[in-house]
């Protein structure tokens, strides 16, 4: 691919990090570990088995129920660590090169807004580790968008918000934070940004307009209203017809 990008011939080029995919909520981390915090042990960032978002943890059947295990999940992560080390040594190659290459680390941003693994456990987090600061918008809402699959009932989002109901894919909130993060990078490389009459050159930050984002995305502006008691009828269910497969196999 970098041999392919390199006969473009382009003045600038964004790289961009594989997220780990084990942050995403479609992957629930089961807390049954003796840690507090039910991972693996003290200080880990894993859990010991990770399964689909509507079944908990107190349902979870390991014998039963779909899951990989905190090792798969490890190995799973070692596999993109190394994709993300080429990712990174090919920009920096680039740029030795003379070459207008540079980097966007998603990986590190999820890893920055990751609330089990990180947020919500201080003894996990690396030395470079550091909380992603949410736009202002964004943060101020109640509560926060966070990592954690999007919950809601009558009043309201309860939890989540910056994945989409599939557990992997990014909400319009989250797709503006990742919209900013590639307008700064461009930015530092020169790009140069027109308001929509085109001829007028924008000048000064570039900001994605979050309060429209709101607006539009309606799982923060309006979540389905059962969205708690629905997952634990889809657990419900999908353990029910697991039984009934498990009985007739």
């Amino acid at each position: 691919m970098v041999a392919q990008v390199k006969k473009i011939k382009a003045s600038h080029v964004i790289l961009g990090t594989v997220p780990h995919v084990t942050i995403a909520p479609i992957a629930h981390g089961v807390a049954t570990g003796s840690a507090r915090t039910g991972k693996v042990r003290p200080g880990s960032r894993y859990f010991p088995f990770y399964t689909y978002p509507w079944i908990s943890d107190q349902d979870f059947d390991p014998n039963a129920d779909p899951h990989i295990t905190a090792n798969e999940a490890r190995a799973v992560d070692s596999a993109v660590d190394q994709y993300n080390d080429f990712i990174e040594a090919a920009v920096r190659d680039a740029r030795n090169a003379g070459l207008d290459w540079y980097l966007i680390d998603m990986a590190g941003l999820l890893d920055r807004l990751a609330s089990r693994r990180y947020i919500e456990d201080p003894a996990a987090q690396p030395a470079w580790w550091k909380p992603y600061p949410l736009p202002p918008a964004l943060a101020e809402l109640q509560p926060p968008p966070d990592s954690r699959f999007l919950v809601s009932g009558p009043t309201g989002r309860v939890q989540g918000g910056l994945f989409a109901l599939d557990g992997v894919h990014p909400t319009t909130v989250a797709y503006g934070i990742l919209a900013q993060e590639v307008i700064n990078i461009m930015r530092l490389s020169g790009v140069r940004f027109f308001s929509n009459d085109r001829p007028t050159e924008r000048i000064g930050p570039i900001e994605v307009d979050f309060d429209r984002l709101i607006s539009l995305d309606t799982l923060i502006s309006n979540p389905p209203r059962s969205l708690g008691s629905d997952l634990k009828l889809i657990g419900w269910l999908e353990h029910r017809f697991d039984l009934v497969r498990r009985i007739v196999s």
